[in-house]
Parts: structure tokens; C-alpha cells; sequence
């Protein structure tokens, strides 16, 4: 636990990757904006928004702009993207869904097919956000095929699997979910890519516990941890210091349990992650109630309260009021377990009907991007039939404009002049310029002219 220590004394410890690129940053602003510039924006984006969102979400509206006005597309698309995971994070997913479609066009006209299935990842998250997640496991099936198709690293690949995991185990599909895991697995053990091994460790000690293989559960919350710590991941460390403290409170022993969460409450407070706060208040709370601490239970969960309530986290807040009631009535305040019920109970109708006016607007949103797709492919398909018709048109025009214009033709002979200068018999030059076949046959004039009579007559 050395590291973690370093991590507690260090405040702030900033990312080695985003110190790099805001170096690079700073040279090119010196220079006349172009794509590299557009291209650093972009990647300090994907950098920063999970651990700063609004910082992250600076640099991809600056990468937008600047690519809009200078037509860079590709950077276009991704900074789209980008801003399409920040407003999903954020719960904006209307605005979500708008970037999302916005660079997938984009990726469509380039023909872009790992850009493709890379904007179809966004639009699962935000179905899978808004509850959806049938919907969300169908657009991950076929981001898969995309990047499987396109050639895309194994890395890639693994993470493709890692979501397809979690939507099977959310949907309680234990089974498939564990055996995507298990592939995403193997791939990121050979690849050495330690930052998603540790995510999927803590995935599967997530998806044990779920199958209440507890045991299992914990060793693979350890594996995530020591990797966590050895990158001095904090969000990814006090994410799985929670995932302990939630093993440990089914396992009965709420002093480890306490452990772990007053330790994760310590690096979500570190980093402003407000909402973990919250929810890590609430864990705190339980446990202290179940050990009789019942004063620190009234505060932490008073707090958890406070926050969930001024960032309208609902699902928290439901949280903290069903551990606020159990506490009261440990205290025995019946008039106070009464008062909590009740808010619990309109918070509970609340949050129900949240939930489905925001599926109702998912549902919306899904029928909106789905005409707009079937709109464009009609679109692309009365393009290609038109240009097809425009190319035939195209060929009679040439064929008309062949035998068009003055025909210099000898007035003795009536041999025709081309446009080289040279004289040529009159059937050979229509047959060079038409599709006219020459026969010959004689006149009923010179047949008279050459043998006396007309032979064609009887």
C-alpha cells in the first residue's frame, strides 16, 4: 500500500500523458493553427474528461470549432465524438445523440469504418445510460464487427468485448457476460495493456460477486488494485477500494468494510468526484449504524443527503433516505423514521417517474437518428440511381455531339475532310464517327446509267 500512501501526501498527482500533450499544445498555438493542432486538442480531450470533464470538454469544443472553420474532417468527427461521451457522462442525452450522429455522417463520407464502430461504442452508452440496454448490446455487437472488419488493434477488440460483458451482466446474463470477459481477457494479457486489464479485473470481481462466488470476487479486486496503484489510477483505485468495502459488507465484517470505504472517500474527495461522495457517504453510513455509531451515521448520511440532493442524484438519494430510516429506527425516533419513510416514498415515485420520461425521450431520440439514418441511405440511393442515369445521358450526348457541325465534303468526288486535315471516303469517315454499319447497294438511277435498265425490275 506504499503507493497509495505516496498518492495521499501527493495531492493533484497530474497524468504523465496529458503533461506531455499540454507541452505540445503550447508549441503549436505557436505556429498558424492547423490539424496537428486540431489533432492535440482531440486527444487532450479523450485525456482529460473523465477525470475533468469540463477541462476535457474545453479542448474538444476548441478542437470542433477550429476544425469546422478549417474543414479538417477526421478531427471533425472525433472531436464529435468526444463531445458526444462528456454530454452522455453528464446526462444530456439528446445533446448526446446530436454529436454522435454529427460524426458518424462524417465517418460515413470518409468511409471511415474504425470511425464508425468507435461513434456506435458513444451511442451504446448512451442507450445503456438511459436503461436501454438491449439497445446499447445490439450497437456493441456491431461496433465489434466494425473494428473486427477494419482491422482494428487488439486492444480495441478487448474493449469492444469488456462493454458487450457489462450489458450481459447487467441484463443478468452471467454466463455470456463472464465469457466475453474472459476473451477481452486473454487479449489484453498478451497485449500488456494494464490500464484496461485492471478495469476488467475489477469487472469480474463485480460479475463473482453477483454470482456470490465471494472468494473469487476478492482476488480479482485485489488484481485490479495493485495494478491501480502501481499507475497511480486514483479514480480506478477508489473505485475498486469501494467494490472491497461492498465485498466485505456482504461477508458481515464491517470493520474491514469501513476500511475500504473511508479510504475510497478519501481519493473520491481528492479528485471532485461529488457523485461517488455521495454514495460513499451512504456505504459509510450503513456501516456505521450496524455498529452502533449511531451520531457518525446521522452525519456522514446527512451529508450524502445534502450532495445527492444538490446534484439531483436521485438514485443516491433514495440510498442515504432507506439508510437514514434504518438508522432512526435503531435510535428508536419513530417520528422521524416516519418523516424519512415519507420522503423516501415520493423520492422512490420521483426517480420512477424520471426514468421514464427519460426513456420516453431515449425512445425519441432513437426514432429521430434512425428516420435521419433511413433518410440518408434513401438519399445515397437516389444518388448513385441518378448518377447512373446522368452517365447514360452523358454517352448519347457524346454519340449526338460526334456527328454534329460543318462536314467539309468534296464537291467532285465527295470525299470528307476529318478534323486532321485528311480526305477519307464518306463511308469510312461515319463509320469512324457513329455506330453506323456502311452497306452498299445501287440506285435505281445509276443502275440505269451502268447497264442500260433497271435490273431490279422484272
Amino acid at each position: 500500500m506504499a503507493v497509495l500512501k505516496r498518492l495521499w501526501r501527493a495531492r493533484g498527482i497530474a497524468n504523465k500523458e496529458i503533461i506531455a500533450l499540454e507541452k505540445e499544445l503550447e508549441w503549436l498555438r505557436r505556429e498558424p493553427p492547423g490539424s496537428e493542432l486540431a489533432a492535440v486538442l482531440n486527444r487532450l480531450a479523450y485525456a482529460s474528461f473523465h477525470s475533468d470533464p469540463r477541462t476535457g470538454e474545453a479542448y474538444a469544443l476548441e478542437a470542433r470549432d477550429l476544425s469546422e472553420k478549417q474543414g479538417f474532417l477526421v478531427d471533425l468527427a472525433k472531436s464529435c465524438s468526444i463531445l458526444g461521451s462528456i454530454n452522455c457522462q453528464d446526462g444530456n442525452y439528446a445533446e448526446a445523440m446530436s454529436y454522435s450522429r454529427k460524426s458518424m455522417e462524417i465517418y460515413k463520407e470518409l468511409e471511415d469504418k474504425n470511425g464508425i464502430a468507435s461513434v456506435l461504442s458513444v451511442m451504446a452508452r448512451v442507450y445503456w445510460s438511459q436503461g436501454m440496454i438491449d439497445k446499447a448490446l445490439e450497437h456493441y455487437h456491431e461496433s465489434l464487427r466494425g473494428k473486427q472488419e477494419s482491422g482494428a488493434d487488439k486492444d480495441e477488440i478487448a474493449l469492444c468485448y469488456l462493454n458487450i460483458g457489462a450489458c450481459y451482466s447487467s441484463l443478468f446474463r452471467l454466463d455470456p457476460a463472464l465469457s466475453s470477459y474472459e476473451y477481452a481477457l486473454k487479449i489484453l494479457k498478451e497485449s500488456g495493456d494494464r490500464k484496461k486489464l485492471a478495469y476488467i479485473y475489477n469487472n469480474l470481481g463485480s460479475l463473482y460477486g453477483r454470482k456470490e462466488e465471494l472468494d473469487t470476487a476478492r482476488e480479482y479486486f485485489l488484481k485490479a488494485l495493485e495494478i491501480r496503484e502501481d499507475l497511480e489510477d486514483k479514480s480506478g483505485i477508489a473505485s475498486t477500494l469501494s467494490n472491497l468495502g461492498s465485498l466485505q459488507e456482504d461477508l458481515g465484517n464491517d470493520e474491514s468494510a469501513m476500511d475500504f470505504f473511508s479510504r475510497s472517500l478519501q481519493l473520491f474527495e481528492e479528485i471532485g468526484n461529488r457523485r461517488s461522495v455521495a454514495y460513499t457517504y451512504g456505504c459509510i453510513g450503513g456501516v456505521y449504524t450496524r455498529l452502533g455509531r449511531l451520531d457518525e451515521a446521522e452525519e456522514v448520511l446527512g451529508r450524502g443527503l445534502s450532495i445527492t440532493r444538490e446534484l439531483k442524484l436521485k438514485d443516491w438519494e433514495i440510498l442515504c433516505l432507506e439508510k437514514i430510516t434504518k438508522l432512526y429506527e435503531a435510535k428508536n425516533d419513530l417520528q422521524k423514521v416516519l418523516q424519512h419513510s415519507r420522503e423516501l416514498n415520493t423520492c422512490v415515485e420521483e426517480h420512477l417517474n424520471e426514468k421514464s420520461m427519460e426513456k420516453i425521450a431515449g425512445l425519441q431520440v432513437q426514432f429521430e437518428t434512425e428516420k435521419k439514418e433511413r433518410e440518408a441511405e434513401i438519399y445515397r440511393l437516389k444518388n448513385v440511381e441518378l448518377s447512373a442515369m446522368n452517365d447514360q445521358l452523358r454517352d448519347a450526348l457524346a454519340d449526338v455531339k460526334r456527328l454534329q457541325g460543318m462536314l467539309p465534303i468534296c464537291a467532285s468526288c465527295k470525299k470528307v475532310r476529318d478534323d486532321d486535315g485528311y480526305w477519307q471516303q464518306i463511308e469510312a469517315y461515319i463509320s469512324d464517327h457513329s455506330d453506323v454499319k456502311i452497306t452498299h447497294g445501287i440506285c435505281p438511277e445509276c443502275m440505269i446509267k451502268l447497264y442500260g435498265k433497271d435490273l431490279t425490275r422484272k
